[in-house]
């Protein structure tokens, strides 16, 4: 019989709906740098400070996954809108 505070956690679940949760955020991004929205150069050196900062801090590297990601994802965005 299980207790009322026994949760059972679907890791396959979870693995899925964080990844979707960045797959969307990399994508938004994109989006916003190729419409012009946002400077790429700017926002990608803003990025690699962010990674270099936390990097130190963090024991368990897998969690920046997103961060590198989204970074290594701008890095070969198509060129920018010409905004007139």
């Amino acid at each position: 019989m299980k207790r009322k505070d026994d949760k059972n956690i679907d890791a396959h679940g979870l693995s899925a709906a964080i990844a979707g949760f960045l797959a969307t955020q990399v994508l938004m991004c994109r989006y916003l740098v190729q419409e012009g929205v946002i400077d790429r150069d700017n926002f990608l050196t803003y990025l690699e400070g962010a990674l270099e900062e936390m990097t130190p801090g963090i024991d368990d590297k897998r969690s920046l996954v997103g961060l590198n990601q989204l970074i290594n994802a701008l890095r070969t965005a198509a060129p920018t809108k010409d905004l007139q």
